[in-house]
């Protein structure tokens, strides 16, 4: 008996010529294809842009920001999950980006006050 508990006697793991068992933690597939990652929407980064520009002008309050945000990262599910998982999903988002200390960091940098402290 194998001291893993599995029997069968057979030896060590039989190596690839890359010196890899097949399917070992690490081991990889060469397709030949690199890998890339596209950059993100021009629409996602302006909308972003825009909604951080209009809360430094307060134009925007913290709190219709973080509503933009959650409706933005979103936007992509409408039609994919029924209104009452997107709304959860909503939810969930906005209850952690409100919880969130570096956001409220951001927040008080980029309009130059304290809000952030007083709500958190």
């Amino acid at each position: 008996m194998g001291i893993d508990g599995i029997g069968g006697g057979g030896g060590p793991p039989k190596v690839g010529g890359d010196g890899v068992a097949p399917g070992a933690a690490g081991s990889t597939q060469r397709t030949g294809a690199d890998f890339s990652v596209g950059a993100p929407s021009k629409d996602v980064a302006a909308t972003g842009d825009a909604d951080l520009a209009a809360l430094q002008r307060g134009e925007l309050t913290r709190d219709e920001y973080l509503d933009r945000r959650v409706d933005n990262a979103v936007s992509h599910l409408q039609g994919a999950l029924d209104a009452e998982h997107l709304q959860m999903l909503r939810e969930q988002l906005r209850e952690q980006l409100d919880a969130d200390p570096v956001l409220h960091r951001l927040v008080q940098r980029a309009t130059g006050s304290a809000e952030a402290d007083d709500e958190g």
